[in-house]
């Protein structure tokens, strides 16, 4: 790869420098900062003494594979680290010290680790009695699984801005400017924290909120913590520094004076983590410690066009004029506005551009399919419309609920019918549902009736499932002999299973998938995306069992049948490493906006769907929390108003559509129907703003010819 000066000025500064490097996306930082790394190793910095920092794993992947030539030569290799991540290691290593200094863990436990997942279910058994036996929130209409996730995020709030978690409330109610009401809410979210902190302590449970409070104060209050840390690394590559949280900037800057070299990397016009407690105002305050500052300016990634879109889009977002001057070559030619009717229509049209742009020779890998929000009857549209065309895809949505998955349904549904002690009896419909996924070819109008002939109504000791020799021979027509002859076959297995002792949950999805449900003539045979679910799946049984199982000493009877009901609750799934850094190249990504900005990865094309909708950068309805108030930037106290509202609906707009059409390198195509699926007109600020660069766009270049 052939650098530009820019780069090489960074890739071959001095050893003892220290640098603060920013610029817009697509400058090339990164790059920049993976060959300041290779020379860094090649000049004989050993690697054990190099930190790689980065606010989430994912981000260092390029870092990563840039390491991978020296894997096989013997050498040590850099650290790579988040805060968090961070964080589990210290409390790991220096446990019984830590023990000493906080007398509100448990002295005689070790310390259990929680995922979001199980952290849910430990908060759910708080709560739920609260809400079912005093009353708590009996005004807040949202499902419990979010209702758990807000209060958790206040605790995290705290956590990363680094003040106690009893004043969470304080903050909320100080802000707040409306219904009185609302104070009882901000009220009963602080007390159902403070149980759920309160248990933490009592059993040695480490949610990710504990886990980074302890360890911020174990930096501040333990001096063997802090020598350890300090003496551990003498050089610092920092990327993304804007996406991380303050907590992790005060470490970052306690680290400074005793490090021989840095490199801290800061995207202007980020801050796509704001949401998760990112600040970019912190980050860039590294700055302050890095004795020789650089820019870069221009963007590689993006076409000319693009980037005068960029700058007269922000100008219409802001209501400001702009000065930027509109080539010959009008900047309708990177992007368009596209009209259909219905949402079945826009999903058509889609699909056929995505097919003419594949046809012309263009890698599916570098198209992706954007939208605010995914929903499921959307995701599914598109897929089948792609498919039609033979178009390979892939999704991802973070926040989407284990439940969700059609092949989470169909694996627990098995389970259920494979564990009669659970007492779990799934219906007709359920069992038709897991026979479509779990027997390749049926379709649902026959699975039905195979489910419909062959649940048993009365509970047994055995699999609730009839022999398919007993079904009633029109009914076997009708179904087929060699559909028949698979349900058998996994039948069988599932009654050989029944009658030996039970395994833990996730030991039996292993065996489930890969002696029956891998196997030819069964639905999850060659296919990846099925493969890739179970694996999560199977991971996530296994953290359940090693946490709420191991805490709570369940049997892998108790424990299955308590993972069952905790997904069948609606729990929020963890985020999974692989299912960032292993997006394939060549097949379609379709995802929200945010978790698309999140890879930070750029393409060819990108299509923006309900371009008209506010959800591009309106706050989801939260009514236990509010972000922006509980964070370091914002003066406790401070009233959050209208103002304030519309503002940061204003920035947040603006940072989502840079950081896209950085990440565009050719074309943005933005589709629209004249209502989005709740039956709302499409009269977005992103659209309105759009329609006047576009107008005003044609109307220079009119002038000019």
């Amino acid at each position: 790869m052939k650098l530009t000066e820019q780069q090489l000025s960074i890739s071959e500064a001095p050893l003892d420098s220290t640098i603060f490097l920013s610029g817009p996306a697509g400058t090339g930082k990164t790059t920049a900062g993976t060959e300041r790394l290779l020379r860094l190793i090649q000049s004989g910095v050993p690697g054990r003494s190099i930190l790689l920092f980065f606010p989430q794993r994912n981000l260092g992947d390029r870092y990563q594979k840039a390491l991978s030539v020296f894997s096989s030569r013997g050498l040590s290799l850099p650290v790579m680290a988040t805060y968090g991540g961070l964080a589990r290691r210290i409390l790991s290593l220096f446990w019984p010290t830590i023990l000493e200094q906080f007398p509100q863990l448990h002295p005689n436990l070790p310390p259990t680790f929680l995922t979001l997942e199980s952290s849910l279910y430990f908060l759910s058994r708080i709560v739920e009695p609260l809400i079912e036996n005093q009353g708590f929130f009996a005004s807040v209409t949202i499902q419990r699984n979010r209702l758990y996730s807000q209060i958790l995020d206040n605790l995290n709030k705290a956590a990363i801005h680094v003040f106690p978690h009893t004043e969470i409330s304080e903050r909320l109610i100080s802000a707040w400017i409306g219904d009185p009401s609302q104070e009882i809410i901000y009220h009963q979210a602080q007390q159902a924290a403070n149980q759920f902190r309160d248990h933490c302590y009592q059993n040695n449970l480490l949610d990710y909120s504990l886990q980074i409070e302890l360890f911020t104060r174990s930096i501040a209050q333990i001096p063997l913590v802090r020598s350890y840390l300090l003496g551990q690394f003498d050089y610092l590559i920092y990327d993304n520094c804007e996406e991380d949280i303050p907590a992790s900037h005060d470490f970052i800057k306690m680290l400074f004076p005793h490090l021989s070299s840095s490199l801290v990397i800061y995207d202007e016009d980020a801050g796509y983590r704001s949401f998760l407690g990112a600040s970019p105002s912190s980050g860039l305050s590294l700055s302050e410690f890095c004795s020789n500052h650089e820019s870069f300016h221009e963007i590689l990634t993006s076409s000319s066009s693009l980037q005068i879109l960029n700058k007269l889009l922000v100008s219409e977002i802001t209501g400001q004029s702009s000065s930027v001057s509109v080539p010959a070559v009008s900047i309708a030619s990177s992007v368009s506005i596209n009209f259909q009717p219905s949402y079945p229509e826009m999903v058509s049209w889609v699909s056929a551009e995505v097919s003419n742009l594949v046809s012309s020779g263009v890698s599916p890998g570098q198209i992706v399919i954007l939208a605010p929000y995914l929903s499921d009857s959307l995701r599914f549209l598109l897929q089948k419309s792609l498919d039609h065309y033979l178009i390979p895809t892939i999704t991802h949505r973070p926040s989407r609920a284990l439940r969700d998955e059609p092949v989470t349904q169909s694996l627990l549904t098995l389970a259920s019918l494979a564990h009669p002690a659970w007492e779990i009896y799934p219906s007709v419909y359920e069992v038709a549902l897991a026979l479509v996924q779990a027997v390749q070819g049926l379709d649902l109008t026959r699975a039905y009736l195979l489910a419909q002939q062959a649940v048993k109504n009365k509970p047994s000791s055995f699999v609730r499932l009839a022999d398919f020799g007993s079904i009633p021979e029109n009914y076997q027509d009708r179904i087929s002999f060699h559909v028949g002859n698979r349900y058998q076959e996994l039948l069988d297995w599932m009654n050989a299973y029944a009658s030996r002792t039970a395994f833990p949950l996730d030991y039996f999805l292993t065996h489930l998938f890969g002696e029956m449900l891998a196997r030819s003539g069964y639905g999850f045979y060659n296919d990846l995306t099925k493969g890739r679910i179970t694996a999560q799946i199977i991971e996530s049984a296994s953290n359940f069992r090693l946490s709420a199982g191991k805490v709570l000493d369940l049997d892998p009877v108790q424990c299955g049948k308590e993972y069952f009901r905790m997904v069948k609750t609606g729990v929020l799934a963890n985020q999974y490493i692989k299912s960032w850094t292993e997006l394939p190249e060549n097949q379609l990504l379709i995802s929200p906006a945010y978790t698309f900005l999140l890879n930070n990865k750029p393409v060819d094309y990108q299509f923006w769907l309900d371009v008209g909708s506010r959800g591009w950068y309106e706050r989801i309805y939260q009514p236990l929390t509010n972000p922006h108030v509980l964070h370091r930037d914002w003066l406790p106290g401070q009233r959050w108003r209208d103002a304030e509202e519309q503002q940061q609906n204003i920035d947040s707009l603006i940072c989502v559509a840079t950081g896209l059409i950085r990440r565009s390198r050719k074309s943005i195509y933005g589709c629209l129907t004249e209502t989005d699926e709740h039956g709302y007109e499409q009269k977005g600020l992103l659209l309105l703003s759009l329609n006047k660069v576009l107008a005003n766009s044609k109307h220079s270049t009119g002038k000019e010819q």
